[in-house]
């Protein structure tokens, strides 16, 4: 666009001289005056070209909302006004001017001077041909003195005065229309009297006038010369004008001539200087509109170029620099942007390079905590959950995801088991002063576990926040107490077995020994003591006997079995009981391996507890289903309703001697939990929301491929 902007100024120059020109009418180029116009039409239209495609460029950009179009109208604008009011101002200025000048060229004044100087030109004219007409009197005299004395008059002719004032002297006879004698040194052209000087002879005698011959004017005339022999003469006489008057007489002449067709021509005169002054303005005018337009566009460009680079950094792209146009301010201020652009490149490569170790650092850190079997969980200075690993949720039996960003005191509002939770970890972070680990007992959603936890306040730096590291020690301590109980169970069994038999013995002899020989009131009492000895050294038996079966580790005899089938067949032994018994099993085999005597063992303890824990009901009712878990586990669920487990009894139900039952002894729980763990499997017990207790069975499944093998 640059080169077509300096064409076209070099065009329109060029085209203006040459029209400035040919508006002179004595110019070579003045026959080419309307080619020229034509010419700067064709100009004109490319730049009308040009300024209709910038402004329909900044229309389409104002519409499509492009940054920069804005203040690109505005200069565009305010461009136009500064190239066009001076145009239009400097147009009209020049019409009035020109016009009132062409006026002016043409007044009254200027015709009167012009007439006045011609009529004094005609006057000086007139004069010199009535001083020729003077100066041919006298030779007029001596030829009409010639005539009379019938002398010849070409003789009297050359013997006449003062004949070399004149350039061309001749005796003309007009009878005959010849000329007698002539006296033409200068050899002019003779002229020949037409009928108009010949009546004019006859009337005045004389006809003078003025001709140019050869550029020299001439003062010249017919005067009579009367009649000799019945012929009529005159006299020709020829005399130049003064060339001081005759230069004058011409310039008027021609300054007449030319004034009077300036004035014929004064409206084509006024059109061409108007057009040249409208197609010069026209040119200067789109020219300057398109250069403005160009520049306005030029202008913005660097404002374009710093937006884009702009929206590209805020995109975070930073590679992109911006060309710098002119070597000015704004380009000052493209240089910097660039500057800048690589200083955020520089920043953002740092801040990658840091997020990335720090992204190792947080993924190790994870590695590390999903690694470990202990859980973690981290609170903020108010309370707040930050970060927990899987064992967390493992150990505690929930999920956490929901926690995060609320206190810890907000979680018990949520529901009883995050009430439940809270306790438990409250009770862990009271312990951060003492900086000792510290062992409670929780009630997850499906059984009681007892945890090992111990709370740390992080640095001042990190808000004084609290890290918690929880492992679950349920085995292991259920396991210590396993122990320890099994070896008191075999010391009792030991202990108390042996006397057991002797005294049986010995109240049943007594008994026979004595019964005849005492009167009748004497022998009730010895058979109710007797019996009331065999009845409680019998229940002495049934407790070493469970108690050595607590204490020994069964040999088990496995056997596949399905437990849906299993569990019918033990349930068919429940029918017609006062409490109705449902079983739902699974709609496919669950395949088993268990020990028959031992796992009926389990379900008569679990069925029979339930029944009385659902007799509380006035409608007890035990629920039984038998379904597979994930991991090709399979669950025996037993569900009562009526009563529920009590607090102790979640926490210690599988200890040794805890019962809430007034006549129980406090080992079924426990045998049950040693038989399921025995088999690979494991027991967990929980209240219902609405009423009454379930304990959930777990055993590992066998494949089906395996179960008919």
């Amino acid at each position: 666009m640059r080169r077509f902007l300096i064409l076209a100024a070099a065009t329109a120059v060029i085209l203006l001289y040459g029209l400035t020109v040919a508006t002179d009418s004595s110019s070579r180029l003045a026959d080419y005056f309307w080619w020229i116009i034509a010419l700067c039409a064709v100009l004109l239209a490319m730049l009308a070209t040009a300024l209709v495609r910038y402004v329909m460029m900044l229309m389409r950009d104002s519409r499509g909302g492009i940054f920069g179009s804005q203040i690109a109208k505005r200069l565009s604008g305010m461009f136009t006004l500064v190239a066009l009011l001076p145009g239009l101002f400097l147009f009209v200025i020049s019409a009035q001017f020109i016009t009132g000048t062409i006026n002016s060229w043409f007044g009254n004044d200027t015709y009167e001077a012009l007439e006045r100087s011609l009529n004094l030109s005609k006057s000086a004219l007139n004069l010199a041909v009535d001083t020729a007409v003077s100066n041919a009197m006298p030779i007029q005299i001596d030829l009409l003195g010639a005539s009379s004395l019938d002398t010849d008059l070409g003789k009297a002719l050359e013997a006449a005065p003062n004949i070399n004032e004149f350039s061309q002297l001749a005796v003309y006879n007009l009878s005959t229309g010849k000329f007698e004698k002539s006296i033409n040194p200068k050899k002019l052209d003779q002229p020949s009297p037409d009928a108009q000087i010949k009546e004019s002879l006859q009337q005045s005698g004389s006809v003078r006038s003025l001709e140019n011959i050869n550029n020299v004017l001439y003062a010249q005339g017919w005067l009579s010369l009367g009649n000799q022999k019945d012929q009529e003469y005159a006299l020709f006489f020829r005399q130049p004008i003064p060339e001081e008057v005759a230069q004058d007489a011409t310039l008027i002449e021609s300054a007449r001539a030319k004034y009077a067709e300036l004035s014929y021509t004064k409206q084509g005169l006024q059109t061409f200087f108007f057009v040249t002054l409208l197609v010069a303005t026209l040119l200067a005018v789109f020219l300057a509109l398109v250069t403005a337009l160009f520049f306005a566009r030029r202008f913005v460009e660097p404002v374009l170029s710093l937006a884009e680079g702009a929206r590209a950094v805020a995109q975070g792209d930073f590679s992109r620099k911006r060309p710098v146009f002119r070597n000015d301010e704004f380009g000052r201020l493209t240089q910097l942007f660039n500057h800048m652009t690589e200083q955020l490149a520089l920043a953002k490569e740092a801040d990658e390079h840091s997020r990335l170790q720090l992204e190792a650092a947080r993924h190790y850190l994870e590695c590390v905590l999903v690694s470990l079997n202990a859980g973690v969980i981290t609170l903020d200075a108010k309370g707040r959950l930050i970060t927990y690993n899987k064992a967390a949720e493992r150990i505690l039996g929930m999920a956490l995801d929901t926690l995060s960003g609320i206190t810890l005191q907000e979680w018990s509002a949520q529901s009883p088991q995050h009430a439940v939770l809270t306790d438990a970890l409250t009770e862990i972070v009271a312990a951060a002063a003492k900086n000792k680990p510290v062992q409670i007992e929780y009630a997850a959603p499906d059984d009681a576990r007892i945890l090992l936890g111990k709370a740390t306040v992080l640095p001042d730096d990190n808000d004084n926040g609290v890290v918690m590291v929880i492992d679950d020690v349920t085995a292991l301590v259920r396991a210590q107490k396993d122990a320890a109980w099994g070896e008191v169970a075999k010391r009792l069994a030991h202990e108390i077995r042996n006397p057991l038999t002797p005294i049986q013995l010995s109240a049943e002899r007594l008994a026979w020994k004595l019964h005849d020989k005492l009167d009748e009131q004497h022998a009730q009492i010895l058979t109710r003591s007797t019996d009331t000895i065999i009845k409680q050294v019998s229940a002495l038996k049934e407790m070493v006997g469970a108690f050595r079966n607590y204490a020994r580790a069964p040999s088990l005899n496995l056997v596949k079995h399905d437990l849906n089938r299993f569990t019918e067949e033990v349930l068919l032994l429940y029918e017609g009981t006062k409490c109705k018994f449902d079983f739902k099993g699974a709609p496919e085999a669950l395949w088993v391996s268990i020990d028959e005597t031992a796992m009926r063992q389990v379900l008569h303890n679990l069925l029979k507890n339930a029944a009385e824990a659902a007799e509380s009901d006035d409608t007890p009712r035990v629920e039984v289903a038998a379904q597979k878990a994930a991991e090709g586990q399979v669950v025996l669920t037993v569900c009562n309703n009526g009563k529920s487990f009590s607090k102790e009894m979640l926490h210690n139900a599988f200890e040794p001697y805890v019962t809430d039952k007034p006549t129980g002894t406090g080992l079924g729980l426990p045998v049950v939990k040693k038989i399921i763990e025995e088999h690979g499997g494991r027991i967990s017990i929980s209240n219902r929301s609405g009423g009454g207790a379930c304990i959930k069975i777990t055993l590992p499944g066998m494949v089906e491929t395996d179960a008919q093998y």
